[in-house]
């Protein structure tokens, strides 16, 4: 693995907005090219001449045009890990174009953030609607609490099925949608009509991006 190439690679990743397509083994030839710079040093009886100035060159160039890829990829990795949390898409290409220890890496920090982001926000979500159900008016035995025509009645949780409990949407399907991680840790595999419960934050992207309509559940 030759310097030069090396310098091209950091540069077309610059340049381009997603991953570049690397050979899978850039890396590893990095390192047996580092390890031959350093094994002919080491055989140099007096390390203070030109040749001895030129390995150390060497070595540290190579050494940082290899962290320059990795920094300028990981990057990339991390941006599209962040934007499948808030879009529940990512590009099939993209990942086809990480290296095995490129794609670990992802998938462990998606899973990170989707752990972290159902930690901080759904729990509080669940909690939210718990408060907003105890506040609704109840039916008693004496007939029908004053409600407008117009006033919404959730049904309580243990009147619904799991699915559409508090914290989740039904929701009905306008397109087909790519399988996408929910803030549940659930895989989700949608196609046009369907009728199914989601985690309120991703039946609100959905809804933005008009691909979704809300079923409301009513008494």
């Amino acid at each position: 693995m030759e310097l030069e190439d090396l310098r091209i690679v950091v540069l077309d990743e610059r340049e381009s907005g997603k991953l570049t397509g690397i050979s899978r083994d850039i890396f590893e030839k990095g390192q047996v090219r580092l390890r031959e710079l350093y094994s002919e040093a080491q055989s140099i009886e007096n390390f203070l001449t030109d040749r001895g100035s030129d390995l150390m060159n060497e070595i540290d160039s190579l050494t940082v045009t290899l962290n320059d890829i990795s920094r300028e990829r990981f990057k990339k990795i991390l941006k599209m890990a962040i934007n499948q949390m808030d879009t529940h898409y990512v590009d099939a290409q993209e990942l086809r174009k990480m290296i095995p220890e490129e794609r670990e890496m992802y998938d462990d920090i998606h899973a990170a953030i989707a752990t972290c982001r159902h930690s901080l926000i759904d729990g509080a979500l669940v909690e939210r609607a718990k408060a907003v159900q105890a506040l609704l008016p109840s039916v008693s035995e004496g007939g029908m609490a004053d409600t407008s025509p117009d006033e919404e009645i959730r049904p309580d949780e243990s009147e619904l099925p799991e699915a559409v409990s508090a914290g989740y949407d039904l929701v009905h399907v306008l397109d087909d949608i790519e399988p996408f991680m929910g803030t549940d840790g659930r895989i989700y595999s949608l196609i046009k009509d369907d009728l199914v419960s989601l985690p309120l934050r991703n039946a609100q992207v959905l809804y933005e991006r008009n691909i979704a309509l809300n079923i409301k559940v009513c008494k």
